[in-house]
């Protein structure tokens, strides 16, 4: 054992000692550190900044309001989907937020702006928010109301977008303190209505359909009111069947469970795939180099005059795995810290996803695949390296080697996602180069005990028969002249005490 840890200090050492190595280490936690800043830092404005000019005096109110009113349901939405996932109804239970389908009713999201919208119903639910439980996050309105920029004017012949309107629109305009993109302008006619007079819609070139729609919306709605006015019905009539809906009820999984559980606990097990097949390949490289170089100087020879060729084989798969132990925790700590402590789209789903790891088998399922596919594929590097005389002979060997691993883990990714119980990620949960592969993007997805179980004790069994054929050949390739051909390797592997 003193011969095995004294080869895999060495490994260590000489790994860590490359300027390789350290580039390799600090890549990832400098790009999460430089993309988690700039994401923080330059990202884009939610909101949109557009101006209503309306010559008629009666409609650009109601548009106005109609886009606030979306806000408020989607606001609504967002807090009764926060407070079902944490139970915090019973705060009040008369407030529209405690209703999961209270969004649907345009009644209830009047109800809940009167009250003071999101705003007001965080106030009231911060007094008695339970411990641990993060607060409701408000998020800007999605358009902003300004006024036409000065200049600007709307009233040219045909209709062409002025020079002064264009570059408005080109750049950003200041609303209470913020910089938003200026997005749209809706000018109505003092004739809107009559033959031949529409309203006209200026953009800036961009995706604004929400806002082009509710401009429709409204300009409708002023339409159908002229109407109901021109046959003799009573304003609030006409209000009272506009404002009609048919009754609907969306009934959705509880937050945080259905195809959306799925995802969310599906993220960690497919980036510990991509993660362990990065690690396994840049370690194994580096390790397969140096077995390599140590063949070609003969400085094996040396060593074998010390130490066993098995606790040399071990040892060097000891070092290796440590080296890959400090890669996996620096890169998985690093991108958990830049998770939780930036914000944007990688911390809402990151967060998410741990917490939905509560399983301890799921968990500890997670971290065997983990390194048992670590181990076979460093054993398939040190193995390359042992029966190369150089760089150009490991080549050789090593292009088919990472296209057997990548092309069908590639092709296993896909299908995992789209189905994960399809044939084909079944079939490969049981080959025990892709075992490791197959379940940790399965793992989520409900697979029963006895398969884990199963697949944890083949793996097992294959590690141990890799670990006794790479003993063979390390042992044979070290100890015999010449260089190694497929029919020498061969009977080292058939016959253990043969040598050729």
């Amino acid at each position: 054992m003193r011969d095995v840890l004294l080869v895999a200090i060495r490994e260590i050492r000489q790994i860590t000692a490359t300027k390789g190595f350290w580039i390799m280490l600090m890549a990832l936690p400098v790009a999460i550190a430089v993309s988690g800043f700039a994401s923080s830092a330059f990202a884009p404005e939610d909101s949109t900044a557009y101006t209503v000019v309306d010559e008629t005096g009666t409609i650009g109110e109601g548009i106005t309001e109609r886009l606030a009113l979306r806000d408020r349901q989607q606001e609504l939405r967002d807090l009764a989907e926060y407070a079902e996932r944490y139970d915090l109804q019973a705060i009040d239970p008369q407030a529209p937020w405690a209703d999961r389908q209270a969004w649907l009713s345009e009644a209830e999201v009047r109800r809940f702006a009167e009250a003071g919208g999101a705003e007001a119903a965080v106030e009231r639910i911060a007094p008695d928010l339970p411990a641990g439980v993060p607060p409701f996050e408000l998020e800007d309105p999605s358009y902003v109301a300004v006024p036409l920029p000065d200049g600007v004017a709307l009233t040219a012949a045909n209709g062409e977008m002025g020079s002064a309107l264009q570059a408005a629109f080109e750049n950003d305009i200041a609303v209470d303190g913020r910089t938003l993109p200026y997005g749209a302008v809706l000018y109505i006619p003092q004739n809107f209505g009559e033959p031949g007079a529409a309203a006209r819609v200026y953009t800036n070139g961009r995706s604004n359909q929400t806002l082009i729609q509710a401009f429709r919306d409204g300009l409708d709605g002023a339409l159908r009111d002229r109407m109901f006015a021109a046959q003799g019905i009573a304003p609030a009539t006409a209000q009272a069947i506009e404002g009609m809906a048919a009754p609907l009820a969306v009934i959705d999984p509880p937050p945080g469970s259905g195809r959306t559980e799925v995802m969310t606990r599906s993220l960690v097990p497919l980036a510990l795939v991509y993660l362990l097949l990065i690690t396994a390949v840049t370690t194994g490289s580096m390790m397969l180099q140096g077995v390599v170089e140590e063949r070609s100087n003969k400085l094996f020879e040396s060593v074998l005059a010390c130490i066993r060729p098995d606790a040399l084989m071990q040892g060097k798969l000891l070092g290796l795995g440590a080296v890959g132990i400090v890669i996996v925790l620096v890169w998985a700590g690093t991108g958990l810290a830049g998770a939780m402590y930036f914000e944007g789209f990688a911390a809402e789903v990151v967060k998410p996803s741990l917490a939905a790891l509560d399983d301890p088998l799921l968990i500890a399922a997670m971290i065997f695949y983990f390194f048992a596919g670590y181990i076979v594929l460093a054993m398939l590097f040190l193995a390359i390296g042992a029966v190369s005389e150089s760089m150009q002979d490991a080549q050789s060997y090593l292009t088919p080697a990472i296209l057997l691993v990548m092309i069908p883990v590639m092709i296993l990714m896909q299908a995992a996602i789209g189905s994960p119980n399809s044939p084909v990620v079944q079939v490969l949960s049981w080959v025990p180069l892709y075992t490791p592969f197959a379940m940790l993007a399965r793992l989520a997805t409900g697979v029963a005990t006895w398969e884990i179980l199963g697949t944890i004790a083949l793996m097992v069994a294959f590690i141990w028969i890799e670990l006794k054929l790479l003993g063979r050949i390390f042992r044979a390739s070290l100890l015999n002249d010449g260089k190694p051909t497929l029919k020498r390797i061969a009977s080292w592997v058939r016959s253990p005490g043969r040598q050729s």
